[in-house]
C-alpha cells in the first residue's frame, strides 16, 4: 500500500472514530436529559396524588393550618406532628411511582399577587430556597410542586426536593455509559493496534527490501568471481602455468566457502526461528574461546593498524555452553566493531565475575548507535544506517543471532552506545 493510501485510510478512520465518539457523547447527554424529564414526570404524578389527597381530606387541611399557626408562634422551621403527617402521605405516593431516593419537602404560601411565595415550614428552609417564580415547567424548576389547599380556598403549596437527583438520573444511564466507554475504548485500542501494525509492516517491508538487496549483493559477488575463474580455466587453450592455475582454483575455493558461509547464516537463523536445533553444551573456558577468536581476526585488525586489548579478569571462566555458537557470538561482535569503525579500530574485551556467571564486555571506538534505534538493533534483518561506511554489508542477522543464542544459554545481552562515542556490548553467561 502506498504512503498516500495509508495516510488517506488513517485520516478517514480517525474522522470516523472522532465522529462516532461525538455522536455517542451527544446520545448520552440526550439520554441524561430524557431520564431527568422522566424522573420529574414521576415526581409530578406523585405530587398530583398528594395534592388530591389533601384536597379530598378535611383532616389534612386542618392539621396543616394548625401546624402553620404553631410554627408562626414558635419561630421554628417545622412541626414534628405535621412532619409525620406529611411523610405519611408523601412516602406511599413516591413509592407507588418507583421513587425511592431521599427527599426534602417544604410548604410555601402565596405572597400578594404576582410576588411569589413565602417559606412556611419544611425540612430545611435554606436548602429549599428555590426560584419559585416558575413552578409549572418541570424542566425549569427541577423539583416537585403541587397545590395543597389552593383548590379548597387555601394558599399553601408543597415543594419536594431530591438532593441525590442528579446521581439518580446519572445512574439510570450508567449502563449505557459504561458500555459506550467500553466499545469506544475497544475501537480506539483496535485503531491504535492497526496503526502500530501498519507502521511495523511498513518497517518490515523496508527491512525486507534492504535484506533482498544485501542478499543479492552478497551472493552475486562470489558467484561472479567463481564464474570468472571458471571461464578463464575453460577458455585458456594454452597450457596454464601451475601458479596461475593454482590462483584460479584458490579463488574458486575461497569464494565457494564465502558463499557457503552466507547461506549458512540464513539457514542458521531460519533453523533457530523454527526451533529445530539443539545446543551441544559442554564445559568451555571462556577465556580460551576469546583468545582463539582474537587470534583468528588479528590479521584483519592489523591491516587497519588497529588493536584488540584483553582484560580477562574473571576468576572463574568455565561455563557450560555450545562451543561453535560461543565462537560465532564473539566473532560477530568483533566483526561488527571492525565494520562500523571509521578510524583506527581499538577494541577492548574484558571479563569479570558476576553472580552465578561470567560477564563479557566488548567495547569499540566505532560510530556508535543512536538511542532511537537501539531497541531495534537486535531485530532480525534490521540494519542501522551506516553513514559513509560503504563496505558495511550484511544481512542484518548477526545481532539477532547473537541475542537468540545467548537467550538459549539462559543469558542476556545489553547495549550501551552513543553516536560517535563507540559501543559496548555486555554479555552475561550463567555457569550452568
Amino acid at each position: 500500500m502506498s504512503k498516500k493510501a495509508i495516510v488517506l485510510v488513517i485520516g478517514i478512520a480517525t474522522i470516523a472514530l472522532v465522529g462516532l465518539s461525538i455522536l455517542q457523547i451527544h446520545n448520552l447527554r440526550s439520554s441524561l436529559v430524557t431520564n431527568k424529564q422522566i424522573f420529574l414526570q414521576k415526581v409530578d404524578l406523585a405530587s398530583s396524588k398528594i395534592s388530591d389527597e389533601f384536597i379530598s381530606s378535611q383532616y389534612y387541611a386542618k392539621e396543616l393550618q394548625s401546624a402553620t399557626f404553631r410554627i408562626s408562634q414558635t419561630d421554628q422551621l417545622n412541626d414534628e406532628k405535621m412532619d409525620q403527617t406529611m411523610r405519611s402521605v408523601i412516602d406511599p405516593k413516591l413509592e407507588e411511582h418507583g421513587i425511592g431516593i431521599p427527599y426534602e419537602y417544604a410548604i410555601y404560601q402565596h405572597k400578594p399577587v404576582d410576588e411569589g411565595f413565602d417559606f412556611v415550614m419544611g425540612d430545611d428552609g435554606s436548602s429549599l430556597e428555590f426560584e419559585l417564580a416558575s413552578c409549572i415547567n418541570p424542566q425549569e424548576r427541577g423539583h416537585g410542586w403541587s397545590n395543597l389547599t389552593c383548590s379548597a380556598g387555601g394558599d399553601l403549596h408543597l415543594a419536594m426536593f431530591f438532593p441525590s437527583q442528579d446521581e439518580y438520573v446519572f445512574a439510570q444511564s450508567q449502563g449505557a455509559l459504561i458500555m459506550s466507554i467500553v466499545f469506544i475504548s475497544l475501537l480506539i485500542g483496535c485503531f491504535a493496534y492497526t496503526l502500530i501494525v501498519i507502521r511495523k509492516q511498513k518497517r518490515l517491508s523496508l527491512i525486507k527490501n534492504d535484506f533482498i538487496n544485501n542478499l543479492t549483493h552478497e551472493f552475486k559477488t562470489p558467484i561472479a568471481s567463481i564464474s570468472l575463474a571458471t571461464s578463464m580455466l575453460k577458455n585458456d587453450k594454452s597450457e596454464l602455468e601451475p601458479r596461475k592455475k593454482s590462483n584460479y582454483l584458490n579463488l574458486i575455493e575461497l569464494e565457494s566457502k564465502r558463499l557457503e558461509g552466507q547461506v549458512d547464516k540464513v539457514l542458521q537463523i531460519a533453523m533457530i526461528d523454527s526451533g529445530n536445533f539443539t545446543l551441544e553444551k559442554k564445559p568451555l573456558d571462556v577465556h580460551e574461546v576469546i583468545e582463539r577468536v582474537v587470534h583468528s581476526v588479528q590479521l584483519m585488525v592489523s591491516k587497519r593498524n588497529g588493536s584488540i586489548k584483553l582484560q580477562l579478569d574473571a576468576t572463574r571462566s568455565e561455563v557450560i555452553a555450545d562451543g561453535t555458537h560461543l565462537v560465532n557470538i564473539i566473532y560477530n561482535l568483533i566483526d561488527n566493531a571492525l565494520k562500523y569503525t571509521l578510524d583506527i579500530p581499538e577494541i577492548l574485551i574484558t571479563t569479570s565475575d558476576s553472580p552465578q556467571g561470567i560477564e563479557i564486555s566488548i567495547k569499540d571506538n566505532g560510530i556508535g548507535i543512536g538511542e532511537e534505534i537501539q531497541r531495534y538493533i537486535f531485530d532480525k534483518f534490521y540494519r542501522a544506517e551506516s553513514g559513509n561506511i560503504q563496505n558495511a554489508k550484511g544481512f542484518g542477522l548477526g545481532l539477532s543471532y547473537v541475542k537468540k543464542i545467548i537467550e538459549e544459554h539462559k543469558g542476556r545481552i545489553d547495549l550501551q552506545s552513543k553516536l560517535d562515542q563507540g559501543s559496548e556490548f555486555r554479555l552475561y553467561f550463567p555457569f550452568s
